[in-house]
C-alpha cells in the first residue's frame, strides 16, 4: 500500500503535467431584438453567427483570444432568432 501511495505522489509531482484546461470554454450567446452577442473564455479563435427572422444569416469576423475573454456583437436587419459560436 505504501508503494502505491509513493508512486501516486511521484506521478502528481511530475514536471510538465498540464493542469490548466486549454482551448475555449464557458462560451455563451444571447439574442435581444436585432442584435446577438457572444463570448468565450480561454485560448483560441471563434466567431459569432446568428440567424435572422427574414431568413438571412449574419456572422462576425474571427476573434482570437489568449488566456482571456473575448466578446463580439452582430446585428440582423430583422429580429435575431438564434445565435451560436463557431470555433476554429
Amino acid at each position: 500500500m505504501r508503494q502505491l501511495l509513493v508512486m501516486l505522489l511521484l506521478l502528481l509531482a511530475a514536471p510538465g503535467v498540464a493542469t490548466a484546461a486549454e482551448g475555449l470554454h464557458s462560451c455563451s450567446t444571447a439574442v435581444d431584438g436585432t442584435s446577438a452577442t457572444g463570448r468565450c473564455e480561454g485560448r483560441g479563435t471563434f466567431r459569432l453567427l446568428a440567424s435572422c427572422a427574414d431568413g438571412t444569416t449574419v456572422d462576425s469576423s474571427w476573434l482570437s483570444i489568449s488566456n482571456g475573454t473575448g466578446r463580439t456583437r452582430i446585428r440582423c436587419r430583422s429580429t435575431a432568432t438564434n445565435a451560436w459560436i463557431e470555433q476554429r
